[in-house]
């Protein structure tokens, strides 16, 4: 009897254990890759450069998931990490440029991870960090840090590096020494796990990797040696993801990031000085793809915007937890791995702080950027990709007025407040883009009130030329009419649907009505164009 109870036990004790290892396990594995200063143009999928580095891997990775094609870091190293790593914009989390410290009082993604599966992941960062000194990895929530702390290194062959607080220098190639080590890392995880791979290269100095890591034949130039450097970039991601085992594979989701735009003096096919520290497409627009865990959609590119700081909310999300749109400045891409139809962004946004705060908003199809000195440019993406032509020298039509006015509004809001336009709740909305201190109304005061909750109000037809019908909801309504100088025109005009205004002692230009509910609240702005 003993002995078949103690048989039990043990069959129990080890059914237990399994069971626990493969309730852990269930979790996906997360692994981000960050090449700095690896632009679009230097990456073949996006077939835009002319003379490209040899990405087997890369290229294979990204042809087993999806790759998208508009997706917006910073122009800068920091800034991008700072943004993938919080989700949140640089006037967020106070890295708009290279040098300050994140603040200790951000929540990071390890940080954020550790919370919402409370403590069922390990992480370990390998690599460049730039966000602060020796220890701060390790109070921002990093398990292990393994890498150097700053900009870049000296030396790719000598360099300071820094090992939980411990700082020494290395002889190890360091494209090298940090695949080595994520490798034995890995190895030794039973838990779930974060493995955040930094590489420093194509970042200068340019130089010759060892000849086993790259296969290039033309090495003369620091362009061939920036190649060079990406395809020892290439060859160490494929080692790193040839030692996972076919069910880690499986059970790992892999986010492939640039972290800027490529060096000028590198750049290819986009206008001369549009690449990294510009707010130009060459240089906020960077390779991204994601593959593995959680992505059906194999092969496909992927037109929709995405930010670095959409990362955040799609691991949150992928990880179980609902989202009321999403967190902060982080949109959840996680759909789109599946369904091509998903929700998308509505604007992307990015920031340069170079002296003066500079800007840079866009929507699906024009781009505007805002200079500190008050000077702005103005660019249709689907027309003008590469951004050769400002539409701002030749004049804009109505509608491109409207829209610049619109990018503008949006990214004044996005820097002074939260947005309304993001659909996602955050700062002090009570529901997503709706209610709180910047918002319009909440029709549902909840997590699940509407993404456009403005009540249905057609104008027709606009533009107009003699008069303008009003279709209202049901409900007492007032308007008020201001020219484009925010000037009021006409007040208290009071609305019996459908309303009738006539326009005939108006000027041609743009206008803006004003509808308010009974209580004089404002619940929705509509432009007019008057012909």
């Amino acid at each position: 009897m003993r002995v078949t109870l103690y048989y039990g036990v043990l069959v129990t004790v080890f059914l237990n254990v399994q069971f626990l290892d493969i309730q852990a396990q269930s979790r996906p594995n997360i692994l981000v890759i960050i090449a700095d200063d690896m632009g679009t143009d230097a990456f073949a999928p996006y077939n835009i450069g002319t003379d490209l580095p040899n990405t087997p891997h890369l290229d294979s990775l990204a042809q087993q998931g999806v790759l998208f094609r508009n997706a917006w870091g910073y122009a800068t190293c920091a800034p991008s990490r700072a943004s993938l790593m919080t989700g949140r914009y640089g006037n967020k989390n106070g890295i708009v440029r290279s040098g300050p410290d994140l603040p200790d009082e951000e929540i990071t993604l390890f940080e954020h991870i550790e919370t919402i599966t409370s403590g069922e992941y390990v992480n370990a960062v390998f690599g460049k960090w730039h966000l602060g000194n020796a220890n701060h990895p390790n109070t921002q929530g990093v398990d292990h840090y393994d890498g150097n702390l700053f900009a870049g290194v000296d030396d790719y062959f000598s360099w300071e590096r820094t090992i939980n607080g411990t700082i020494d220098i290395s002889d190890t190639y360091v494209t090298t020494y940090i695949t080595e080590e994520a490798i034995d890392w890995v190895d030794n995880q039973s838990q779930p796990w974060l493995l955040w791979m930094a590489y420093n290269a194509p970042h200068g100095p340019v130089h010759l990797p060892p000849d086993s890591l790259y296969t290039r034949t033309s090495t003369d130039s620091n362009f061939d040696r920036y190649m060079c450097m990406i395809e020892s970039v290439d060859h160490e991601v494929g080692r790193l993801y040839k030692s996972l085992s076919p069910e880690e594979k499986e059970n790992t989701i892999l986010i492939f990031v640039g972290d800027n735009g490529t060096p000028n003096s590198r750049l290819q096919t986009y206008p001369s000085r549009h690449g990294k520290g510009t707010l130009y497409e060459g240089g906020i627009r960077v390779p991204m793809f994601v593959t593995g865990y959680g992505v059906s959609r194999i092969g496909e590119q992927e037109e929709a915007m995405v930010s670095f700081s959409d990362v955040f909310a799609t691991i949150t999300e992928l990880l179980g937890t609902d989202l009321p749109g999403g967190i902060d400045n982080s949109f959840s891409f996680y759909p789109l791995l599946s369904d091509a139809e998903a929700k998308t962004r509505t604007f992307n946004y990015s920031e340069l702080q170079d002296g003066e705060l500079d800007r840079a908003i866009r929507n699906e199809q024009y781009k505007l950027i805002i200079r500190s000195d008050g000077s702005e440019e103005f660019f249709d993406l689907i027309a003008d990709p590469f951004e050769r032509i400002d539409l701002m020298q030749n004049g804009l039509t109505v509608e491109q007025i409207l829209i610049k006015e619109a990018l503008l509004a949006e990214a004044d809001q996005i820097f002074q407040s939260w947005s309304c336009n993001d659909q996602i709740q955050n700062g002090d909305e009570e529901g997503i883009d709706c209610g709180g201190s910047s918002c319009k109304l909440c029709t549902v005061t909840s997590n699940e009130a509407v993404l456009d909750n403005k009540p249905e109000i057609v104008l027709f037809p606009n533009p107009a030329t003699e008069t303008l019908n009003i279709n209202l909801p049901p409900g007492n309504f007032s308007i008020r009419l201001y020219n484009i100088n925010g000037i009021l025109i006409k007040n208290d005009i009071t609305a019996v649907n459908p309303k009738r205004l006539d326009l005939t002692s108006l000027a041609q230009g743009v206008y803006f009505l004003e509808i308010m509910n009974r209580e004089s609240r404002v619940v929705s702005r509509k432009r007019l164009i008057k012909h």
